[in-house]
């Protein structure tokens, strides 16, 4: 096995440098381009985003969720939901979200790779992405 190929895009890799606020709906965060030179492959897609919340509410569920999805090419290829951490009134509540998806046999050429989150419980508190928020990509054969 070899590495073929590697990129990434980087909001951050520091935390409390960056400042957005997420909606109900998805919103484009990060986004690179990656070539794939042969069809049998297999990608390692990595992605870090720290986040805070703030404003919960008091009544249940009494946490934001956030959720990230990658896309390939316009096409969801992974997606995680995680819900805030719970720490009674203390604010901000501070959250770091890893995850690492795998793709196989990706088409030979050009892919785009975009990350996108959303807050999927906007009415239980605000979420907003603070640092680190990077994604990164490798081809390997």
């Amino acid at each position: 096995m070899a590495l073929l190929n590697y990129n990434r895009s980087i909001l951050t890799n520091e935390a409390y440098t960056s400042a957005i606020v997420l909606t109900g709906t998805d919103q484009l965060i990060l986004e690179f381009g990656l070539f794939v030179s042969q069809a049998q492959n297999f990608i390692e897609l990595l992605t870090t985003m720290g986040w805070i919340v703030t404003g919960t509410s008091p009544l249940e569920p009494d946490q934001p969720i956030i959720e990230l999805t990658i896309q390939q090419d316009n096409v969801v290829v992974a997606s995680i939901n995680q819900e805030s951490i719970e720490d009674g009134a203390d604010t901000p509540l501070e959250n770091l979200t890893t995850f690492q998806a795998v793709l196989t046999n990706v088409p030979a050429g050009h892919h785009v790779y975009q990350l996108f989150a959303r807050n999927l419980q906007t009415a239980q508190g605000t979420i907003t992405i603070i640092g680190p928020a990077n994604i990164s990509g490798k081809v390997i054969s």
